[in-house]
């Protein structure tokens, strides 16, 4: 579960924004989570709820947008959609490959006044 420290460093980074930017609420963060985080969206929502109080960020909406994992086959080049960390190549059946993304966890949009 690590979820839970995942979380109390969104907090931070973004009660450092408020800070930085002198803002009073932050109404709503959107996340990229990557499908190969191995990140529960369920259990970041509620970490991220439990985390929240009492600060700027105590009823913001928390929106994840689950990005695709793809990869690069090290033995016969093609590019495919990477849904498991043990998926072989479609086209060669390798394990070998080179990561092209989906196991980001970025914040996309913060809103706040």
């Amino acid at each position: 579960m690590h979820e839970l420290s995942l979380c109390r460093s969104l907090c931070t980074s973004l009660e450092h924004e408020v800070q930085t930017r002198q803002l009073k609420q932050v109404l709503s963060v959107q996340l990229a989570v990557g499908s190969l985080s191995c990140l529960e969206p369920q259990a970041l929502e509620f970490c991220f709820s439990a985390m929240a109080k009492p600060s700027a960020l105590e009823g913001c909406k928390l929106t994840i947008r689950r990005q695709p994992g793809n990869a690069t086959c090290r033995q016969c080049a093609s590019c495919y959609p990477l849904e498991n960390w043990l998926d072989p190549c479609p086209a060669c059946g390798a394990l070998e490959r080179d990561l092209q993304g989906g196991d980001e966890v970025l914040i996309e949009q913060m809103e706040a006044y």
